[in-house]
């Protein structure tokens, strides 16, 4: 007889049991008597149908004789649809099922099924994993890649405890094995299956293995368990697995409370005389909501569905922070690369100013070695075309007292006269040519403009590739003069190198600049901390010729000096007490009613 058979059967005899004892319960005839629907969720063997479903639903009709009994098989496939559509007040099913009933529809737990001998009602159901005695395989993880023989896919002890075991071991239990066959409880059964040969291994249910040894199905020692357990620790049935409760009757959420009390108090107080079972109240369903999650059964199936819409549902938070990371790196990326080329070009164009302002540098620092070579050329011309002028005078006097002499003797010959006029002819031209060199060093025009001798400063310190950190410059106010530009700078120039000059041997050295007011007219001042100066160097300072420096000409203060005083101005030099020396430059103010 098969399961279905056996089923059906029952369920017949347990309709007729109702009956019989609804008509001869002492309720008085014709009083409405109220009805309770037990659904039963299709996933038991059929021994489960026989020893304890019927015992238990006869037992409940002879203890409630005012309730009149229905009963109604729920799809396993689709337990919470079932449920909505039939609307049963009671559930009897495996742990696994109950478990995935807990958050919908709200099923709670009336009793679970405790065998005799079990100590713990938590603790019962369990998977053995059994092979031919010479089988090579050891352990249940060797029995990846080989064929199974199982009683019922949906069994909890006889399938889902053992995938179970296979997921603890980190494989996937629906890839673990080449094939499965499932026998549905017919003939041959799982055991004859492996030992003829049929299958490599056999999944077996609590107890299972006892039983058929028991019955003289299966000799002791023709199969073996793998990783088996139980033995040591004193139970009475060998396992490969961790153990797990056991049948659950549960109540659901629209059962008045009055009838799952009765219901409740009934099931709770029936005897367990003549019986291998009791029904008790069990509150560690932990483990069993662990494996339904490790095999994606329930609430968690949808763990089981790859599609895009699945994933979607499952990871869409992660999936919104993944983008909104990716987003955000993008955009860390792009910002960075715009920067970097943004800092880039600022560089580029930096590199370029300075390499502007270096040739302009450069340029400055020739026109100011030009203009210095013009000044001590024009200085040595007027020094020249003085000290020149006398002798040449002398010799044309010489020549004209010689030409008188000659003639008062009678001496004149053509040829002497010649030649005495050649030579004064030649004194005449070179004294032309002096005068015209003294013309130019003396009256050689300044070409002025309104200029701010605060820029004139500023452009003279940018003609210094670099200025050390020492060089300070105060706060230099706008001043207005009228000057040669050009000139002014190159005053300005050297006094700045003079003191860099001037401090190179000191330890800690000090060159400041300012500007001041000073009446009609503007104090330029470059100051140094530089060594102490000798009062004969200090009164040769200006002079041409004389200079504090061993290689030096004199001349540039020299130079300085007249530019200064063809621009209307002057210049001062004051010894510091401290050490170094002080070289001012007076101009006067600009005011509008001033410029030509």
């Amino acid at each position: 007889m098969g399961a279905g058979a056996v089923r059906k059967a029952a369920a017949a005899a347990i309709s007729a049991l109702a009956l019989a004892c609804a008509q001869a319960s002492g309720a008085p005839e014709g009083a409405p008597a109220k009805t309770i629907t037990i659904g039963l969720v299709d996933t038991f063997s059929p021994d489960f149908y026989v020893h304890t479903y019927s015992p238990t639903l006869d037992y409940l009709a002879q203890a409630l004789p005012r309730y009149r009994f229905r009963y109604t098989e729920i799809d396993y496939r689709d337990v919470p649809g079932e449920i909505a559509r039939k609307k049963p007040d009671f559930i009897v099913s495996t742990a696994s099922t109950y478990v995935t009933l807990l958050d919908s529809p709200g099923a709670h737990q009336i009793a679970t099924r405790r065998p005799a001998g079990s100590v713990d009602a938590a603790h019962t159901l369990a998977s053995a994993f059994v092979v031919p005695s010479a089988s090579p395989i050891r352990s249940v993880a060797g029995l990846r890649g080989r064929s199974v023989a199982i009683a019922d896919s949906r069994s909890f002890d006889g399938w889902l405890i053992a995938q179970g075991e296979i997921a603890r071991l980190n494989y996937d239990p629906n890839r673990f094995f080449s094939s499965v066959t499932e026998t549905h409880y017919g003939i041959p059964g799982v055991a004859e299956l492996v030992t003829l040969g049929a299958a490599d291994a056999g999944v077996l249910s609590t107890c299972e293995y006892e039983k058929l040894i028991e019955s003289g199905q299966l000799r002791e020692g023709e199969l073996r368990i793998l990783d088996e357990r139980g033995k040591q620790q004193g139970e009475s049935c060998v396992r490969s697995t961790e153990r797990y409760p056991d049948a659950v009757i549960s109540s659901l959420p629209w059962c008045p409370a009055e009838t799952v009390s009765d219901f409740t108090i009934a099931l709770l107080s029936m005897p367990a005389k003549g019986r291998d079972f009791r029904w008790v109240v069990e509150s560690n369903f932990q483990p069993t909501w662990e494996l339904i999650k490790a095999l994606g059964l329930g609430p968690f199936s949808h763990m089981k569905d790859m599609s895009p819409q699945a994933l979607w549902r499952r990871y869409h938070t992660e999936m919104l922070l993944g983008a909104a990371l990716l987003l955000a790196v993008i955009f860390h990326l792009v910002s960075v690369n715009l920067l970097v080329r943004r800092r880039t070009r600022q560089l580029s164009l930096a590199v370029k100013a300075t390499e502007k302002l270096h040739d302009e540098a450069q340029k400055t620092h020739m026109k100011l070695a030009r203009l210095e070579r013009e000044s001590i050329v024009s200085q040595l011309s007027s020094m020249f075309a003085h000290e020149i002028k006398q002798p040449i005078m002398n010799i044309s006097l010489y020549a004209g007292a010689l030409r008188l002499y000659l003639k008062k003797k009678g001496e004149l010959s053509e040829k002497a006269l010649d030649l005495l006029e050649s030579l004064e002819s030649e004194v005449e031209r070179s004294s032309e040519i002096v005068e015209h060199v003294r013309s130019y060093a003396k009256k050689r025009e300044a070409r002025p403009q309104a200029s701010d001798l605060r820029t004139i400063t500023e452009a003279a310190l940018r003609t210094f590739s670099s200025l050390p950190e020492f060089v300070r410059c105060d706060d230099l106010p706008s001043a207005p003069v009228w000057v040669d530009p050009f000139e002014i700078q190159f005053i300005v120039a050297n006094f700045v190198k003079n003191a860099l000059s001037a401090v190179q041997t000191v330890k800690k050295p000090e060159v400041r600049i300012s500007i001041r007011p000073e009446g009609r007219s503007w104090r330029l001042t470059v100051s140094d901390n530089g060594p102490a100066i000798s009062d004969e160097v200090f009164e040769n300072l200006g002079t041409a010729g004389t200079s504090s420096k061993k290689d030096g000409l004199g001349f540039g203060l020299a130079i300085a000096v007249a530019i200064a005083e063809r621009n209307r101005g002057h210049l001062e030099f004051r010894k510091r007490p401290e050490g170094g020396l002080q070289a001012a430059l007076i101009l006067k103010r600009c005011d509008k009613e001033e410029i030509p």
